[in-house]
């Protein structure tokens, strides 16, 4: 990607204002543990690798990846959403608390069990992954209690992210009171969902969808040299009643489209991709991040490709630093 130095200082200055910035996070918080083993011989008992346990790392997954992205950029974050009184959420807790991280906004419920995704690696090399979860959907009740501590961490927030991976943290009707609430509060409001739960976003600021959950959303491929980007950018936005369609495009970068049509697309920067995982949330965290801190979208998705492009050359659920993100522009030519 092409800088000139005039819009190299722009950026460093965007970057330099992240740490005045506070943002909350409403969604899914989940635990990633990696199992790092070495595999060096089949098993007697049936035919498969014998993994030899090394090491074991225990990262946020889901919107706590979000959240400690933020951190990790030294904006002051708030986390929104449930954990079970079990191990992945104790753990969980110490780690965001340890990263200074906001958790009033934290509820724990006792009959819910905190998502939790164990990844057994070798070498580089993704083995298999066990996944411990309860997706039923919360109790009115909770909806309540939620729906106030998103209310009480707002104050003096720029932007809410919704991060819904549809663990039955946000139903539909939780989503419109919350974005109902939000915007009363003229608080721009970005939602990274998944595919089945895009409708529940409606009037939201921004959506971000990767290729092919905006094929699904419009019901219409991507041309492979992108030629209709601008159309399905533009069907996202009527169907969804948003301001803005961020599309993640994976090797290809990111697209933009807004609702006045302005289109515009940010090659990807990445030179290896060791791991994806995560990475969406990391550019929904420099996205909001520097929306924050008054850049316009493109400078914005400029920033936030840069740190996906750093994340994905880290092995597992990775963050990008504010340093990291200030080389990262500083290596551009």
């Amino acid at each position: 990607m092409k800088l000139s130095i005039l819009e190299k200082e722009r950026l460093f200055r965007i970057i330099d204002k992240f740490s005045d910035q506070k943002i909350v996070v409403l969604g899914d918080l989940m635990l990633d543990r990696y199992l790092w083993s070495k595999v060096d011989r089949i098993s007697p008992e049936a035919p498969v690798p014998i993994a030899k346990i090394e090491n074991e790392t225990l990262v946020p997954g889901g919107a706590a990846n979000t959240v400690y992205n933020l951190a990790s950029l030294d904006v002051k974050v708030e986390a929104v959403g449930l954990i079970g009184k079990d191990f992945a959420g104790e753990e969980l807790a110490r780690i965001l608390t340890n990263k200074n991280i906001g958790l009033s906004g934290l509820i724990i419920d006792e009959n819910r069990t905190t998502t939790l995704k164990t990844r057994v690696m070798a070498g580089n090399h993704q083995m298999i992954r066990f996944d411990y979860e309860d997706t039923r959907e919360v109790s009115p009740k909770l909806e309540g209690k939620l729906l106030s501590a998103v209310g009480e961490c707002l104050k003096d927030a720029t932007i809410l992210i919704i991060s819904d991976y549809s663990k039955g943290l946000i139903s539909s009707r939780f989503a419109h009171r919350v974005i109902a609430l939000v915007k009363k509060k003229r608080i721009k409001v970005l939602v990274d969902p998944t595919p089945q739960s895009f409708n529940k976003y409606k009037h939201s600021y921004l959506v971000k969808p990767n290729k092919k959950e905006a094929e699904t959303i419009v019901d219409e491929r991507m041309a492979s040299d992108y030629s209709n980007l601008g159309s399905i950018g533009r069907k996202m936005i009527n169907k969804l009643k948003t301001e803005v369609s961020f599309i993640t495009l994976g090797e290809d970068g990111i697209a933009v489209i807004d609702s006045s049509n302005n289109i515009f697309r940010i090659p990807a920067s990445s030179r290896d991709v060791y791991d994806v995982s995560g990475a969406g949330d990391t550019t929904m965290a420099a996205l909001a991040a520097s929306l924050s801190a008054g850049a316009n979208l493109k400078r914005s998705a400029i920033l936030a490709n840069l740190c996906a492009g750093i994340v994905v050359g880290k092995l597992g659920t990775a963050t990008c630093s504010r340093q990291e993100l200030r080389n990262g522009v500083r290596e551009q030519i």
